[in-house]
């Protein structure tokens, strides 16, 4: 299983409730039949909202507006589906809708390498 997180930044001129209806109703239904192969495992967009630092009460933003996940059960599906479908149809359409919704100068795509604390040994073995 890999897991791609890649972080967006809405295009300028656009509201946050315009940018995530239009990621939500529109954006993702292009990737519907993408969605339906059995190796996705996992969707998820997680919108952003600044918060103020407790000490300073300054609130400093990242810049960006979404994070989205995708679960993918291998690497060979990954790169099948993601990697070289770059010069296909589907990506010009992907790409042309993307100029819609995001400041394609601030996309940044990672492969996640995950380590996880056992909180339960943090906090003394309960």
């Amino acid at each position: 299983m890999i897991k791609v997180v890649c972080l967006f930044k809405k295009r300028a001129g656009m509201s946050t409730a315009e940018f995530r209806d239009y990621y939500e109703n529109h954006h993702i239904r292009i990737f519907d039949g993408l969605m339906k192969n059995p190796g996705i495992k996992r969707y998820v967009r997680r919108y952003l909202t600044p918060i103020a630092d407790p000490t300073t009460g300054t609130v400093h933003s990242s810049g960006f507006d979404v994070i989205m996940e995708l679960w993918i059960s291998d690497r060979e599906l990954f790169e099948s589906q993601f990697q070289s479908a770059q010069e296909s149809e589907f990506r010009t359409l992907v790409a042309a809708d993307e100029a819609r919704l995001f400041d394609r100068t601030e996309m940044y795509s990672h492969i996640v390498d995950e380590v996880e604390s056992d909180l339960s040994q943090l906090r003394g073995g309960a």
